[in-house]
């Protein structure tokens, strides 16, 4: 008789993950979902009234829920339910409500976040049927306060961080908008000095070359976002984002924050890899994966 191929071969060995998995409570995933939706409720109040009512911006909110509209620029924060079925169950006259919004605001393409934790969990099962399809997602990692050793973990040749300044807000919001083709400075430069705002620069030979900003709400619960470039997606390099995320979290803790709660954007199947290594040396782990759902871009129907 003949052996089967598959005898014959070992299977392969599977690929140890590069940063832990925590199967967080669903008490836990509200905490790290609303540290995002708090940063997102200030940035939001922060921007100048003129520069809303030019760009159609504004966020709205009922019940704990939170959605952000912008009618002129098409960026996915910029259109997105924060927080559908995280801090109460979603329902299907919720989920019509908001997609008529977006519909009336001539919002093409408005965004879901679904995590494992959100309530019901056929939320999915509500979304496909009208239309709304998954488009990829991101790792949700976080840590505690626990302090990183007194060493650097992360160096760059050359590079070094800054923090911005008012001095140096034009410079940083600049090169976010140059980064993503956006025409936010107005915005961004409101944020620097904002009482929770923490926004770093890296920069090489007197020149920016990456930037994150951390905002620390009055829970002490931290999001970690407005980065540029965005490692594996926009930047062949992770070292630059290394740096800064460690930047972060050393000045988060000392500013009192007890959770920091971040990304990987550039999710891999294996979950390994330079991103998810440099934020396990940070102290991070992976909370969920975060699913996006939202129409597919015209060009693909």
């Amino acid at each position: 008789m003949q052996t089967a191929l598959s005898e014959l071969q070992p299977l392969p060995e599977p690929h140890p993950p590069g940063i832990a998995t925590e199967d967080v409570s669903h008490d836990l995933s509200r905490i790290i979902e609303r540290a995002e939706v708090n940063a997102w409720r200030d940035l939001y109040a922060a921007a100048p009234a003129d520069f809303a009512v030019r760009q159609g911006l504004s966020i709205a909110e009922e019940g704990g829920l939170a959605w952000t509209t912008c009618t002129t620029i098409p960026f996915v924060h910029f259109n997105c339910v924060k927080n559908f079925g995280v801090d109460s169950p979603a329902t299907e006259s919720q989920l019509d409500a908001l997609l008529t919004h977006y519909r009336a605001a001539g919002i093409s393409r408005p965004w879901f976040y679904v995590n494992p934790h959100t309530e019901p969990s056929r939320l999915r099962c509500w979304l496909e049927p009208r239309g709304l399809q998954r488009q990829g997602g991101w790792e949700r990692i976080y840590r505690g306060a626990q302090p990183l050793s007194s060493e650097p973990l992360f160096m760059a040749d050359g590079v070094s961080v800054e923090r911005v300044t008012k001095a140096s807000a034009n410079e940083w919001a600049g090169f976010i908008d140059r980064s993503y083709r956006l025409p936010t400075s107005p915005w961004l430069m409101a944020l620097v000095g904002r009482k929770g705002w923490h926004h770093y620069m890296a920069k090489r030979d007197g020149a920016v070359v990456a930037v994150r900003s951390l905002f620390i709400g009055p829970d002490g619960a931290a999001w970690s976002g407005i980065d540029a470039p965005v490692p594996g997606i926009m930047a062949p390099s992770f070292d630059l984002d290394a740096v800064l995320g460690e930047a972060l979290v050393r000045d988060g803790i000392a500013a009192g924050a007890k959770l920091l709660v971040a990304d990987i954007e550039a999710p891999h199947e294996e979950r390994d890899g330079p991103a998810y290594r440099n934020y396990a040396r940070l102290g991070f782990r992976i909370a969920y994966f975060r699913s996006h759902y939202s129409y597919l871009p015209a060009s693909s129907n």
